[in-house]
Protein backbone atom coordinates (compact mmCIF):
# COMPACT_ATOMS: atom_id res chain seq x y z
CA UNK A 1 0.00 0.00 0.00
CA UNK A 2 1.29 3.47 -0.89
CA UNK A 3 2.51 5.64 1.96
CA UNK A 4 0.58 8.76 2.87
CA UNK A 5 3.46 10.89 1.55
CA UNK A 6 3.31 9.10 -1.80
CA UNK A 7 -0.40 9.77 -2.00
CA UNK A 8 0.18 13.45 -1.25
CA UNK A 9 2.75 13.94 -4.01
CA UNK A 10 0.22 12.33 -6.34
CA UNK A 11 -2.35 14.85 -5.11
CA UNK A 12 0.09 17.69 -5.82
CA UNK A 13 0.64 16.37 -9.35
CA UNK A 14 -3.12 16.01 -9.85
CA UNK A 15 -3.52 19.75 -9.24
CA UNK A 16 -1.73 20.41 -12.53
CA UNK A 17 -4.50 18.52 -14.33
CA UNK A 18 -7.15 21.07 -13.26
CA UNK A 19 -8.54 22.73 -16.40
CA UNK A 20 -11.46 25.13 -16.64
CA UNK A 21 -12.21 24.58 -12.98
CA UNK A 22 -12.56 20.82 -13.35
CA UNK A 23 -10.52 17.76 -12.44
CA UNK A 24 -11.33 14.47 -14.14
CA UNK A 25 -12.37 11.94 -11.43
CA UNK A 26 -10.51 9.29 -13.44
CA UNK A 27 -7.22 11.21 -13.27
CA UNK A 28 -4.64 8.58 -12.22
CA UNK A 29 -2.88 10.87 -9.74
CA UNK A 30 -6.19 11.76 -8.11
CA UNK A 31 -7.06 8.08 -7.93
CA UNK A 32 -3.68 7.40 -6.31
CA UNK A 33 -4.64 9.76 -3.48
CA UNK A 34 -7.37 7.31 -2.48
CA UNK A 35 -10.72 9.07 -2.34
CA UNK A 36 -13.45 8.12 0.08
CA UNK A 37 -16.10 6.10 -1.73
CA UNK A 38 -18.97 8.22 -2.97
CA UNK A 39 -17.11 11.54 -2.71
CA UNK A 40 -15.68 13.84 -5.34
CA UNK A 41 -13.12 16.62 -4.80
CA UNK A 42 -14.22 20.21 -4.60
CA UNK A 43 -12.08 22.15 -7.08
CA UNK A 44 -11.34 25.84 -6.58
CA UNK A 45 -9.82 28.36 -9.00
CA UNK A 46 -9.16 32.11 -8.98
CA UNK A 47 -6.68 34.76 -10.03
CA UNK A 48 -5.64 35.99 -13.49
CA UNK A 49 -6.29 33.23 -16.03
CA UNK A 50 -7.29 31.02 -13.07
CA UNK A 51 -3.64 30.44 -12.19
CA UNK A 52 -4.47 29.81 -8.52
CA UNK A 53 -6.12 26.44 -8.09
CA UNK A 54 -6.41 23.27 -6.09
CA UNK A 55 -8.94 20.97 -4.47
CA UNK A 56 -10.34 19.67 -1.20
CA UNK A 57 -10.93 15.92 -0.99
CA UNK A 58 -11.91 13.26 1.53
CA UNK A 59 -9.86 10.05 1.63
CA UNK A 60 -10.72 6.44 2.35
CA UNK A 61 -8.71 6.58 5.61
CA UNK A 62 -10.67 9.57 6.90
CA UNK A 63 -8.38 12.49 6.14
CA UNK A 64 -9.35 15.75 4.49
CA UNK A 65 -6.74 16.79 1.91
CA UNK A 66 -6.21 20.38 0.82
CA UNK A 67 -4.00 20.32 -2.30
CA UNK A 68 -2.76 23.60 -3.79
CA UNK A 69 -1.40 23.91 -7.31
CA UNK A 70 1.89 25.45 -8.34
CA UNK A 71 1.93 27.64 -11.43
CA UNK A 72 5.41 27.28 -12.89
CA UNK A 73 5.77 26.92 -16.65
CA UNK A 74 7.17 23.68 -18.11
CA UNK A 75 10.78 23.15 -17.08
CA UNK A 76 12.18 23.02 -20.59
CA UNK A 77 13.85 25.45 -22.92
CA UNK A 78 15.84 28.51 -21.81
CA UNK A 79 17.13 27.99 -18.27
CA UNK A 80 17.76 31.68 -17.64
CA UNK A 81 14.32 32.67 -18.90
CA UNK A 82 12.95 30.27 -16.30
CA UNK A 83 15.10 31.88 -13.59
CA UNK A 84 14.00 35.37 -14.67
CA UNK A 85 10.35 34.30 -14.41
CA UNK A 86 10.94 33.21 -10.84
CA UNK A 87 12.84 36.34 -9.88
CA UNK A 88 10.06 38.48 -11.34
CA UNK A 89 7.56 36.64 -9.14
CA UNK A 90 9.44 37.92 -6.09
CA UNK A 91 9.76 41.56 -7.15
CA UNK A 92 6.73 42.63 -5.11
CA UNK A 93 8.65 41.96 -1.89
CA UNK A 94 7.22 41.05 1.51
CA UNK A 95 3.83 41.92 2.96
CA UNK A 96 2.27 41.67 6.41
CA UNK A 97 0.47 38.41 7.19
CA UNK A 98 -2.50 38.79 9.52
CA UNK A 99 -3.94 35.86 11.47
CA UNK A 100 -6.98 36.31 13.71
CA UNK A 101 -6.53 40.06 13.57
CA UNK A 102 -2.90 40.13 14.70
CA UNK A 103 0.37 40.57 12.87
CA UNK A 104 1.83 37.10 12.30
CA UNK A 105 4.93 38.01 10.30
CA UNK A 106 6.04 39.00 6.81
CA UNK A 107 5.53 36.78 3.77
CA UNK A 108 6.18 36.95 0.04
CA UNK A 109 3.45 39.11 -1.50
CA UNK A 110 2.74 36.95 -4.53
CA UNK A 111 2.09 33.86 -2.42
CA UNK A 112 -0.07 35.83 0.02
CA UNK A 113 -2.17 37.30 -2.77
CA UNK A 114 -2.59 33.89 -4.39
CA UNK A 115 -3.76 32.23 -1.18
CA UNK A 116 -6.18 35.03 -0.32
CA UNK A 117 -7.72 34.69 -3.78
CA UNK A 118 -8.76 31.07 -3.18
CA UNK A 119 -9.30 31.12 0.59
CA UNK A 120 -13.08 31.79 0.62
CA UNK A 121 -13.55 28.79 -1.67
CA UNK A 122 -11.29 26.62 0.49
CA UNK A 123 -13.19 27.49 3.65
CA UNK A 124 -16.53 26.91 1.94
CA UNK A 125 -15.37 23.44 0.85
CA UNK A 126 -14.12 22.60 4.34
CA UNK A 127 -17.33 23.93 5.85
CA UNK A 128 -19.32 21.25 4.04
CA UNK A 129 -17.32 18.49 5.79
CA UNK A 130 -17.86 17.30 9.35
CA UNK A 131 -14.27 17.67 10.52
CA UNK A 132 -15.10 16.19 13.94
CA UNK A 133 -15.37 12.81 12.22
CA UNK A 134 -12.03 13.14 10.42
CA UNK A 135 -8.45 12.40 11.48
CA UNK A 136 -7.51 15.93 10.48
CA UNK A 137 -6.53 18.10 7.53
CA UNK A 138 -3.52 17.29 5.35
CA UNK A 139 -2.19 20.22 3.32
CA UNK A 140 0.02 19.58 0.32
CA UNK A 141 1.37 21.28 -2.77
CA UNK A 142 4.35 21.55 -5.08
CA UNK A 143 6.46 24.63 -5.87
CA UNK A 144 4.34 27.76 -5.48
CA UNK A 145 1.62 25.53 -4.08
CA UNK A 146 4.09 24.30 -1.46
CA UNK A 147 4.88 27.88 -0.43
CA UNK A 148 1.16 28.51 0.06
CA UNK A 149 0.76 25.47 2.32
CA UNK A 150 2.51 27.24 5.19
CA UNK A 151 0.21 30.23 4.88
CA UNK A 152 -2.82 27.94 4.73
CA UNK A 153 -1.68 25.98 7.79
CA UNK A 154 -1.28 29.18 9.82
CA UNK A 155 -4.86 30.21 9.06
CA UNK A 156 -6.42 26.79 9.58
CA UNK A 157 -4.69 26.03 12.88
CA UNK A 158 -5.51 29.48 14.24
CA UNK A 159 -9.16 29.16 13.26
CA UNK A 160 -9.48 25.48 14.20
CA UNK A 161 -7.14 24.90 17.16
CA UNK A 162 -8.67 21.53 18.01
CA UNK A 163 -8.29 20.11 14.49
CA UNK A 164 -5.07 18.27 13.61
CA UNK A 165 -3.41 20.17 10.76
CA UNK A 166 -0.45 18.56 8.98
CA UNK A 167 1.61 19.89 6.10
CA UNK A 168 3.62 17.71 3.72
CA UNK A 169 4.83 19.70 0.72
CA UNK A 170 7.34 19.43 -2.11
CA UNK A 171 9.89 21.89 -3.60
CA UNK A 172 8.80 24.84 -1.47
CA UNK A 173 10.50 28.17 -2.22
CA UNK A 174 11.34 30.47 0.67
CA UNK A 175 8.11 32.05 1.82
CA UNK A 176 8.11 33.66 5.25
CA UNK A 177 10.27 35.65 7.64
CA UNK A 178 11.55 34.56 11.05
CA UNK A 179 8.66 36.26 12.85
CA UNK A 180 6.17 34.19 10.85
CA UNK A 181 8.21 31.04 11.52
CA UNK A 182 8.23 31.70 15.27
CA UNK A 183 4.47 32.23 15.38
CA UNK A 184 3.91 29.20 13.15
CA UNK A 185 6.00 27.05 15.48
CA UNK A 186 4.18 28.46 18.51
CA UNK A 187 0.95 27.06 17.08
CA UNK A 188 2.55 23.63 17.35
CA UNK A 189 2.76 23.19 13.58
CA UNK A 190 6.49 22.54 13.10
CA UNK A 191 6.47 18.84 14.14
CA UNK A 192 3.69 18.31 11.61
CA UNK A 193 5.25 20.28 8.74
CA UNK A 194 7.61 18.49 6.34
CA UNK A 195 9.08 19.83 3.13
CA UNK A 196 10.72 17.52 0.63
CA UNK A 197 13.60 18.95 -1.41
CA UNK A 198 15.09 17.16 -4.39
CA UNK A 199 18.79 17.05 -5.19
CA UNK A 200 19.73 19.95 -7.55
CA UNK A 201 16.38 21.72 -7.16
CA UNK A 202 17.04 25.47 -7.26
CA UNK A 203 13.57 26.70 -6.26
CA UNK A 204 13.90 25.95 -2.50
CA UNK A 205 16.71 28.53 -2.45
CA UNK A 206 14.82 31.31 -4.22
CA UNK A 207 14.52 34.26 -3.99
CA UNK A 208 17.65 35.02 -1.99
CA UNK A 209 20.27 34.87 -4.75
CA UNK A 210 20.66 38.33 -6.34
CA UNK A 211 23.64 36.90 -8.23
CA UNK A 212 21.17 34.85 -10.26
CA UNK A 213 19.43 38.03 -11.38
CA UNK A 214 22.75 39.50 -12.50
CA UNK A 215 23.62 36.35 -14.41
CA UNK A 216 20.22 36.22 -16.05
CA UNK A 217 20.52 39.79 -17.27
CA UNK A 218 24.07 39.15 -18.47
CA UNK A 219 22.92 36.10 -20.40
CA UNK A 220 20.13 38.11 -21.98
CA UNK A 221 22.64 40.69 -23.21
CA UNK A 222 25.11 38.15 -24.55
CA UNK A 223 23.89 34.62 -25.16
CA UNK A 224 27.32 33.64 -26.37
CA UNK A 225 29.00 34.48 -23.09
CA UNK A 226 29.93 31.65 -20.75
CA UNK A 227 28.14 31.98 -17.43
CA UNK A 228 30.26 31.41 -14.38
CA UNK A 229 29.17 31.25 -10.76
CA UNK A 230 31.85 32.17 -8.23
CA UNK A 231 31.07 30.96 -4.73
CA UNK A 232 32.79 34.02 -3.27
CA UNK A 233 30.17 36.24 -4.94
CA UNK A 234 27.17 34.43 -3.50
CA UNK A 235 25.39 36.28 -0.70
CA UNK A 236 25.29 34.64 2.69
CA UNK A 237 22.06 32.88 3.62
CA UNK A 238 21.82 35.13 6.67
CA UNK A 239 21.26 38.13 4.39
CA UNK A 240 17.90 36.79 3.28
CA UNK A 241 14.63 38.04 4.75
CA UNK A 242 12.93 34.69 4.15
CA UNK A 243 13.68 31.54 6.13
CA UNK A 244 13.02 27.85 5.43
CA UNK A 245 9.97 26.38 7.14
CA UNK A 246 9.18 23.02 8.67
CA UNK A 247 11.35 19.92 8.75
CA UNK A 248 13.55 19.17 5.75
CA UNK A 249 13.52 15.79 4.04
CA UNK A 250 16.26 15.95 1.40
CA UNK A 251 16.07 13.50 -1.49
CA UNK A 252 19.69 12.67 -2.11
CA UNK A 253 21.55 10.26 -4.43
CA UNK A 254 19.81 6.96 -4.97
CA UNK A 255 16.55 8.37 -3.55
CA UNK A 256 17.99 8.26 -0.03
CA UNK A 257 15.99 10.50 2.31
CA UNK A 258 18.29 12.57 4.52
CA UNK A 259 17.45 14.51 7.68
CA UNK A 260 18.74 17.32 9.87
CA UNK A 261 22.01 19.20 9.47
CA UNK A 262 23.45 16.61 7.10
CA UNK A 263 20.49 17.07 4.78
CA UNK A 264 20.96 20.86 4.80
CA UNK A 265 24.68 20.57 4.04
CA UNK A 266 24.31 17.94 1.33
CA UNK A 267 21.48 19.81 -0.39
CA UNK A 268 23.53 23.02 -0.46
CA UNK A 269 26.70 21.29 -1.66
CA UNK A 270 24.82 19.59 -4.50
CA UNK A 271 23.25 22.89 -5.54
CA UNK A 272 26.59 24.70 -5.62
CA UNK A 273 28.16 21.89 -7.63
CA UNK A 274 25.39 21.94 -10.24
CA UNK A 275 25.59 25.71 -10.67
CA UNK A 276 29.37 25.84 -10.77
CA UNK A 277 29.36 23.18 -13.47
CA UNK A 278 26.54 24.86 -15.42
CA UNK A 279 24.29 21.80 -15.22
CA UNK A 280 21.18 23.81 -16.04
CA UNK A 281 19.15 21.00 -17.59
CA UNK A 282 19.66 18.90 -14.48
CA UNK A 283 18.60 21.81 -12.25
CA UNK A 284 15.44 22.44 -14.25
CA UNK A 285 14.53 18.74 -14.37
CA UNK A 286 15.02 18.42 -10.62
CA UNK A 287 12.01 20.63 -9.91
CA UNK A 288 9.40 18.59 -11.76
CA UNK A 289 6.64 17.25 -9.49
CA UNK A 290 6.09 14.08 -11.48
CA UNK A 291 9.80 13.34 -11.88
CA UNK A 292 12.13 12.43 -9.07
CA UNK A 293 9.88 13.92 -6.39
CA UNK A 294 7.14 11.44 -7.18
CA UNK A 295 9.46 8.52 -7.91
CA UNK A 296 11.65 8.84 -4.83
CA UNK A 297 8.97 9.80 -2.33
CA UNK A 298 6.81 6.88 -3.41
CA UNK A 299 9.82 4.58 -3.27
CA UNK A 300 11.21 5.50 0.12
CA UNK A 301 9.89 8.66 1.72
CA UNK A 302 8.09 9.20 5.00
CA UNK A 303 6.95 12.38 6.68
CA UNK A 304 7.99 11.17 10.12
CA UNK A 305 8.70 13.93 12.62
CA UNK A 306 12.01 14.56 14.32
Amino acid sequence: MATLECRLIHASVACYAIHNGKLDPANPDLQALGLQSGTTPTVFINGPDHINAGFVAETWDNWVVLAIRGTLPPFTGDFWAWVRDWLQDFEAGPTDWIVNGRHFGRVETGFATALHSIWPQVMAALGRIDLSRKQGILITGHSKGAAMTFLAASLLKSQMPHVLVENCCFAAPLTCDAHFRDNYNALGLRPFSVRYQNEYDLVPYLPWWPSLALLAHAEQRDRGATQQLASANWPAAGNNLYVPMGILRYIGPGCAIEYGDKAERDAWDAMKYALEHLEFSRIAAAHSADGRYLHCVCQAGTCATE
